[in-house]
């Protein structure tokens, strides 16, 4: 498989719109390339059908459309995933399901085994595990701290890709997904986490940790 067949293989198509409790799912439509600021960064959303995961907050309550955009299938947020679906090998574990991209491009990958996914949400699980494929993979509803925290199972490779509500006094992502890294030291033997701090990375790999991605 190439780039292309996994971006293909990780897009949202098979997730309908729905909603549940502060969650909802919406499709977007493009006619035309639309500039657009996605992770500080300007770019450019190509013409298509797109699917986005948002969450009601406090300082997004009132925007248009409200909510914060946790996960979208658009070209650019799903190639800041790819390197790590294109890499994995083996049993993988991912700590956060979203719209279930990052699973999905794992399952297309010959190479991956099983995928273990925890996920905290109810609300998520609810609007998008009915939709995702059945085989080789595994959905468990835990904290991911907790449960990397007390987990005894090995895997080849883990993802990391939680979301933190800033604006109700939650740390930041890095936080979260170093502890999630540290958790995951003795039991796995290649991890990455979604848009990762450089430094830190780098600290961590002189560490010893061995990073995919």
């Amino acid at each position: 498989m190439n780039k292309n067949d996994y971006l293909a293989a990780m897009r949202a198509d098979a997730i309908p719109m729905g909603w549940s409790d502060l969650w909802y799912i919406v499709k977007s439509s493009f006619t035309e390339p639309t500039q657009s600021v996605r992770h500080k960064k300007a770019v450019v959303v190509p013409p298509g059908t797109y699917t986005f995961l948002y969450r009601l907050t406090d300082a997004t309550l009132y925007c248009d459309p409200p909510g914060e955009v946790v996960m979208e299938d658009t070209p650019f947020e799903l190639q800041t995933h790819l390197g790590f679906v294109m890499q994995a090998r083996g049993s993988v574990l991912v700590t956060g399901l979203g719209l279930g991209c990052v699973v999905r491009g794992l399952l297309a990958n010959p190479d991956v085994e099983h995928v273990t996914c925890i996920e905290d949400s109810d609300d998520v699980l609810k609007l998008v595990s009915p939709h995702m494929p059945k085989e080789r993979l595994t959905i468990l509803e835990a904290d991911a701290l907790e449960w990397t925290a007390n987990n005894k199972e090995p895997f080849d490779c883990a993802w990391h890709d939680l979301w933190t509500d800033r604006g109700n006094g939650e740390p930041h992502l890095d936080h979260w997904h170093a502890a999630l890294l540290m958790n995951c030291r003795k039991t796995v033997k290649r991890q990455g986490a979604w848009a990762f701090d450089r430094q830190i990375k780098k600290r961590l790999q002189q560490r010893g940790f061995q990073w995919i991605g």
